[in-house]
């Protein structure tokens, strides 16, 4: 299950996902892009899925927001967290 980290109405939602659950979980990513007001590709998500799968990693964080898909490890996002 999705684990929301941060969501800011209209603008932009942060969630983790434990590996290998990207693919089963499509349609809620699809629909909590839908909740800020944009859509989500779901090549895009399928593309974050083998990420995660290849960097065998716990989490897999994704960010939404109007203009960007971004996916990263849980580490990336704690060190970039951690740094601002």
């Amino acid at each position: 299950m999705p684990k929301i980290i941060s969501i800011v109405p209209e603008v932009e939602i942060i969630f983790s996902l434990p590996r290998g659950k990207v693919i089963e979980n499509k349609s809620i990513i699809y629909l909590l892009a839908q909740y800020i007001g944009t859509t989500v590709n779901f090549d895009d998500i399928t593309k974050a899925q083998l990420f995660s799968l290849e960097e065998k990693m716990n989490d897999l964080v994704l960010i939404i927001n109007h203009t960007d898909f971004v996916f990263l490890t849980d580490k990336e996002y704690e060190d970039n967290h951690s740094q601002g």
